[in-house]
């Protein structure tokens, strides 16, 4: 016997209910013409109406803007005679730096070059390269090149190199006279070496026509300088002290600090500009400094007579190109007098020799193991015993 299934009634309800949405829904989407939208996971939404999609215009494609990179600034933005920032002074002044490495038979060291001709002539201090067997200077585009001493100039602490390049740039350089206490100033160089190459430093001018004297084994060397607060150390000796318009108006000489007594801050020294390029013109052409007068000998600093040794200045080198050395006169005799005047340190015989000129000869009083005799020696030009 055949069994008949009967719905409710309320599941007959609902099941037209839901016939009755389904017709009503296609209708509106067929009266408004809005599109229904399936995406990858079946989701289904409604979308925009579909002749609005098929009439808006295709979107353009991307535009590549180029980007485009402003000129890089002039190091020197401003009129001539105008004033520079310091960030320009650098700009402007240091592809004109140089590292300068001195290579000797026992120590070895660097400081700071200028250059000043496109050809390859770099100023430096002579302190820098004295005793150098080799010399190899870094300019500031990284390039090394073997370089040659020209000429140097102990009193002046100045020297002269050569690199064999062409197409420099060479520095400007400016009238140190008319620096004045409170002036704007930077110096930039390498401190302490390499590493830190190219460093700028800024202050004022504390001092002008300062006389610095020091003392070496060659003789009292009195300077003229600039004094500024600008930082320099060990490596800056030689680079440019700056003006306010990026104008070379010294050349820092850290010996002169190196020179003083006690510990100093804020405290460098600079040889004016005025007086470096004359004398580094001369360098260039004659490989010393014309006409300064010289004994041609060194002496101990620190000799004080003991025993029955007589008051005077210790010989402790003469040079074998000096008229003295010539005459006989060796390290351990001790001068006592300078054409009958006595002298118990350099400074004494710097000040009897730098009255008389190159040819001049003097008669000096010599004592030596006991026996006190004179020797007439002329004085040569220092620079031409050092070539």
């Amino acid at each position: 016997m055949t069994k008949r299934r009967f719905f409710p009634a309320a599941f007959i309800i609902l099941l037209a209910l839901a016939l009755a949405a389904s017709f009503l829904l296609a209708a509106a989407l067929y009266l408004t013409d809005v599109a229904l939208v399936q995406f990858p996971d079946g989701t289904v939404m409604l979308g925009e109406p579909a002749r609005a999609i098929e009439a808006r215009p295709p979107a353009p494609p991307p535009v590549s803007v180029p980007i485009v990179t402003a000129p890089a600034p002039s190091p020197v933005r401003k009129e001539p005679g105008e004033a520079l920032t310091f960030s320009e002074i650098y700009k402007k002044a240091v592809p004109s730096v140089a590292v300068i490495i001195a290579e000797g038979v026992y120590s070895s060291g660097s400081g700071t070059g200028i250059v000043i001709s496109e050809d390859g002539y770099i100023v430096t201090n002579n302190h820098v390269v004295e005793y150098a067997e080799a010399v190899t200077v870094i300019l500031h585009n990284g390039a090394e090149y073997a370089a040659d001493v020209v000429g140097t100039d102990r009193i002046s602490d100045l020297a002269v190199v050569k690199i064999r390049a062409s197409g420099l740039p060479p520095a400007e350089f400016g009238d140190s006279d008319a620096m004045e206490h409170g002036d704007p100033v930077a110096a930039i160089g390498n401190p302490l070496g390499v590493d830190l190459r190219n460093t700028i430093t800024t202050g004022v001018v504390s001092g002008v026509n300062r006389d610095i004297t020091l003392e070496d084994a060659a003789g009292d060397i009195t300077m003229t300088v600039l004094q500024t607060n600008c930082a320099v150390n060990p490596g800056n000796s030689g680079g440019p002290l700056l003006n306010e318009y990026g104008q070379v108006v010294g050349i820092i000489s850290s010996k002169i600090m190196g020179g003083m007594s006690g510990s100093v801050e804020g405290l460098g020294f600079a040889i004016p500009s005025n007086t470096a390029a004359p004398l580094a013109a001369q360098l260039i052409e004659h490989g010393y400094i014309k006409g300064r007068p010289s004994i041609g000998i060194e002496v101990d600093l620190n000799y004080i007579p003991i025993y029955d040794m007589p008051p005077g200045i210790r010989v402790i080198g003469v040079n074998a190109r000096s008229d003295a050395y010539a005459k006989g006169l060796r390290a351990r005799d001790i001068i006592t007098h300078i054409n009958g005047t006595a002298v118990s340190g350099i400074g004494d015989v710097n000040e009897i020799k730098n009255q008389h000129a190159v040819g001049a000869v003097l008669r000096l009083t010599v004592y030596r193991r006991g026996e006190t005799f004179d020797i007439d020696v002329m004085l040569m030009e220092e620079g031409s015993l050092n070539r």
